[in-house]
């Protein structure tokens, strides 16, 4: 089921989970799964593959971001003088951070799918996925599952300061286009007679207290922060399957 993806992604993890959690769901094209009426397996199916779309569509922009800042004229370098690349560089960080953030909610509408296979009760939105977010699913595993390692792991995610980075840019960048590269240069005359110049770069987000240092590596340490949170909730995700056994249903 896995598409080509990058290096970095933990797609061994991945798929190791896959194979864990997919024992609780109807086998496709069985009865129970064609008569299933909310759909349970396709949602679980489907989630699952968003987690790589969006994944791999951030490591594409990525370097897509990277190509475009090292080909940059210095006309734009100094000035910003180049309303087309700077249109080319929004839409590469708007959808960055857009997918970004998706990464999480399609893994956590994903594990929603997996803890209603365990615990139906506690799962009420299944009949209803378009409420089902990342809140309700760790409210809805808080309940089913207090005392476990993957509850405590989707409720420190949410504080992470990678994740806070990623949600506070989407969540400006989906409704006004606001990011621009702000050039901060100062100069020092020293007693001597020499002179030190210095210049930085940001990327100023109206809205947002963060500032990002503007270089060709600014989408890569925001990549390297989503990587680390993805493989670390995919690690407690398999040890929460591993762990865990279907509900039992009625013949």
């Amino acid at each position: 089921m896995l598409i080509n993806l990058p290096p970095s992604f933990p797609a061994d993890k991945f798929k190791g989970f896959l194979h864990l959690a997919s024992v609780f769901f109807p086998k496709i094209l069985s009865d129970e799964y064609l008569n299933d009426p909310l759909h349970r397996q396709p949602h679980f199916e489907g989630s699952f593959m968003a987690v790589e779309y969006r994944y791999r569509t951030c490591a594409e922009l990525n370097e897509e971001f990277k190509t475009l800042l090292s080909g940059a004229n210095n006309l734009w370098k100094e000035w910003g003088d180049d309303e087309e690349l700077n249109y080319k560089l929004e839409r590469c960080l708007y959808g960055f951070f857009m997918n970004g953030l998706s990464i999480f909610e399609s893994f956590g509408f994903c594990l929603y799918f997996v803890g209603a296979a365990l615990q139906p009760e506690n799962f009420s939105h299944v009949s209803e996925p378009k409420r089902i977010n990342l809140e309700e699913t760790i409210k809805a595993f808080r309940k089913a599952f207090p005392d476990l390692s993957i509850t405590t792991r989707l409720e420190t995610l949410t504080q992470e300061k990678d994740f806070k980075h990623i949600k506070d840019f989407r969540n400006i960048l989906a409704h006004r286009l606001v990011g621009r590269r702000i050039v901060h240069s100062d100069g020092i005359t020293h007693r001597d007679g020499t002179y030190t110049y210095t210049r930085k770069e940001k990327w100023h987000v109206l809205g947002s207290s963060d500032e990002l240092i503007f270089d060709e590596e600014m989408t890569q340490r925001s990549m390297d922060g989503i990587t680390s949170l993805l493989t670390s909730l995919v690690e407690a995700s398999i040890e929460f399957v591993q762990k865990s056994k279907p509900a039992k249903t009625s013949a």
